[in-house]
């Protein structure tokens, strides 16, 4: 029986590239599912909110330039502990992080 892995990537060509090398190690193309990420729709007070409590905090402080979001999800079915080790560790080498 397989078990899932999951692993967020902060750029989607970072997971796109992991799945490549996933795909190029021999695991099945129905075993290595990409989702990328939706941002949230967000309301117009929301947003006007949003916009005046950036402008009033300095950008050092609350990273409002730089967005820590993943931005896709990569999903891997591993039938043992030595495919999960091999999942992680070419996932690893893309920049992944437990989801």
């Amino acid at each position: 029986m397989a078990n899932t892995i999951y692993r967020n990537f902060r750029q989607v060509a970072d997971a796109e590239g992991a799945r490549s090398a996933l795909l190029a190690e021999g695991f099945s193309n129905s075993a290595v599912q990409l989702n990328l990420h939706q941002a949230r729709a967000i309301s117009t007070t929301a947003s006007a909110v949003q916009n005046i409590m950036d402008s009033l905090t300095p950008d050092d402080v609350d990273h409002t330039d730089k967005p820590d979001r993943p931005a896709a999800l990569l999903s891997v079915d591993v039938y043992d502990d030595i495919q999960r080790e091999q999942a992680d560790r070419i996932m690893a080498r893309f920049g992944a992080q437990e989801a």
